[in-house]
Formats: C-alpha cells, sequence, structure tokens
C-alpha cells in the first residue's frame, strides 16, 4: 500500500522532482534556468507530498510584502498517477499557508501554452489578470493570476 506524507520543503525535493521528469515538458525548460527558480525552502513555508520515498509534488508561498504572495508548484510526472490526491493537498495546503500568514493576494505566473497548468490554477482559484507578454526568460507569455483572501483587520 502507497505511503503518503508530507514533509518541510527542501530544494533536493525540486532537484528530485525535475531529475525524474516534470508532469510538463513546458515546465522542464523553466526549471532548467536553476538560479531562477522560486521554489524556496523556506521553514513552515513551503511542503513536499512524498509517496514512499519519492517525491510527488512540492509548493509553497513566498512573502512579498505584507499581505501579498508569490505561489509556487513543482510537479514530477508521479502526480498524474495521483491527481486527486496531490491537487487537493496542494489546494489545502495553499489556503491554510495563505490565511494563517495574513496573506490577503496570492499569485502566481503560469505559461501561456501550459494549459493544464492554467486549468489547474484556476481549478485552486485563481482568476487571470492579464497576459505578461515576453515575461518567461526564454521571452514565453505568461498569464499574471491571482486568488484574493478575506481581509483581516
Amino acid at each position: 500500500m502507497a505511503k503518503f506524507t508530507v514533509v518541510p520543503y527542501q530544494m533536493e525535493h525540486g532537484d528530485e522532482i525535475i531529475e525524474f521528469g516534470m508532469n510538463s515538458k513546458l515546465m522542464e525548460i523553466d526549471a532548467s534556468y536553476t538560479n531562477n527558480r522560486l521554489d524556496m525552502a523556506i521553514p513552515g513555508l513551503s511542503f513536499t507530498l512524498f509517496l514512499d520515498e519519492t517525491p510527488i509534488v512540492s509548493g509553497g508561498i513566498v512573502p512579498m510584502w505584507e499581505g501579498v504572495a508569490e505561489g509556487w508548484v513543482l510537479s514530477s510526472k508521479h502526480i498524474y498517477d495521483y491527481k486527486i490526491k496531490a491537487a487537493s493537498l496542494i489546494r489545502k495546503r495553499l489556503d491554510y499557508l495563505c490565511t494563517n500568514n495574513k496573506i490577503i493576494r496570492l499569485q502566481t505566473a503560469v505559461k501561456e501554452e501550459f494549459l493544464t497548468g492554467v486549468r489547474f490554477a484556476e481549478w485552486l482559484g485563481l482568476q487571470k489578470e492579464g497576459l505578461m507578454k515576453f515575461y518567461g526568460l526564454d521571452q514565453t507569455n505568461y498569464w499574471r493570476m491571482a486568488k484574493y483572501y478575506e481581509r483581516i483587520r
């Protein structure tokens, strides 16, 4: 029987996911720019879902300024075998991180041609705000997407 565990994210988890193969060839191109990866091992703000000894997906938030954070997710090809479990965990974890850290705006950039990624971001509750032309390191276009949480006063 498969054993799932969630642990604090470490950069090695991202390296393993990239080495094994990401969930899209489009994302492998982005991940090849290792100096510009957004996956940060910030204690309490990032996580990895393991299946036994294998990292399936990692994610987290990077605070930008008070109330605003950039979200990120790195997924391996294994995610397709455990879509429901992984997607549910990502949504719950990101919402938990945002709520507990008083984030009112979670934003991310999703490559325009990565349609699965766009649909996933929308399923997480993010909305398209605009197309950022030539945004990627490879000069590709990205959607700026954001989710808004209730303002805490």
